[in-house]
């Protein structure tokens, strides 16, 4: 005991200055920090017994982004690139980062249920609903939901899909309860929740998704990494799909990313940080960039500022890409 409290005295400052560096670099500020993210291949993520290999590269884009430290937030008013947001934009209502969290891998689920349906449609394979679920994707408001519920009943009848259930809110007075019967970690429990109103619109203060899975001929393995999340994939996840299961050579030879959502109708849908995006895809010699029309000027200011030699195609549908690939 003696000779720790000698050490302690004699190395405090060392001591004291290793505790601020710690504090420093493990203190959560409430902000993120985006910066130019990349590509990641797609080619090997979706895999069957018939899949033909692809002839060049099919890459989504991503975003580099950080939880800010206290070091990374004063680095980023110095490095070019390095822009703050705060964790509040991220937010729906009072979410957590680790709703933030859930509700992107729900929506990368969802996503990757509206490629395969999307792909297989216009590939004119078999997929047959084999069953559906609706969950909770995000809280607008206060509510006794949480993110992932997934509802079951709705006032003792079943619930198949979200328009059931708008139906039965519009139903209903502004202050009436309905009662949810939901599955919550594996259990099942009955929750009453108030109708409220909000721009002449009936709710509950929740955003719901359906959830298919499906039969599917052939079938495909997707995978997926635990840390990715968020539904930006989509477009580029059906066009590899798609690929994969004509055996069609779309790409041909040439090095393709992308980036948009994809609906079960094969509407290309707005995504966020197409600045960082763009920037990626620059640093990893893309050839040809696929935007949705909502992000297309931005990425075209983002080309022009820095002088990439991109190809930005803009696209608004599944078909409208696909048909610009075959060309």
């Amino acid at each position: 005991m003696k000779k720790i409290k000698q050490y302690l005295q004699e190395d405090k400052w060392f001591i004291l200055g290793l505790l601020i560096l710690a504090f420093l670099f493990n203190y959560e500020l409430p902000y993120y920090i985006n910066t130019p993210g990349g590509t990641i291949s797609i080619n090997n993520r979706i895999d069957c017994d018939t899949c033909s290999k692809i002839n060049g590269e099919l890459n989504m884009l991503y975003v580099s982004e950080y939880e800010a430290t206290i070091p990374l937030y004063l680095l980023s008013y110095i490095i070019p690139n390095w822009d703050l947001e705060k964790i509040s934009s991220y937010q729906i209502s009072d979410e957590t980062t680790e709703e933030i969290y859930e509700r992107n891998r729900l929506m990368l689920e969802n996503s990757i249920d509206n490629a395969v349906y999307v792909a297989y449609k216009e590939a004119k394979k078999t997929i047959e609903v084999k069953s559906q679920k609706t969950e909770v994707l995000a809280k607008t408001l206060k509510s006794k939901f949480k993110i992932g519920d997934e509802i079951l009943e709705v006032n003792d009848k079943k619930i198949d899909n979200v328009s059931e259930i708008k139906q039965i809110i519009n139903e209903k007075n502004v202050g009436d309860e309905i009662k949810f019967k939901i599955k919550r970690n594996n259990k099942e429990k009955e929750i009453n929740v108030k109708v409220r109103e909000e721009n002449k619109t009936k709710l509950i203060g929740v955003i719901i998704t359906t959830d298919f899975e499906y039969d599917i001929d052939p079938k495909i393995d997707i995978k997926f990494k635990t840390k990715e999340a968020g539904s930006s994939g989509g477009l580029m996840m059906a066009l590899s799909i798609y690929a994969k299961i004509t055996k069609e050579d779309i790409v041909k030879g040439r090095k393709i990313a992308g980036t948009g959502t994809i609906e079960g109708d094969g509407t290309v849908g707005e995504i966020d940080g197409i600045k960082y995006k763009i920037m990626g895809a620059a640093n990893n010699n893309i050839d040809i960039v696929l935007v949705p029309k909502e992000n297309y000027e931005e990425a075209i200011k983002v080309k022009k500022d820095n002088n990439y030699d991109l190809k930005i195609v803009k696209v608004e549908t599944f078909k409208e890409a696909l048909d610009y690939l075959k060309q």
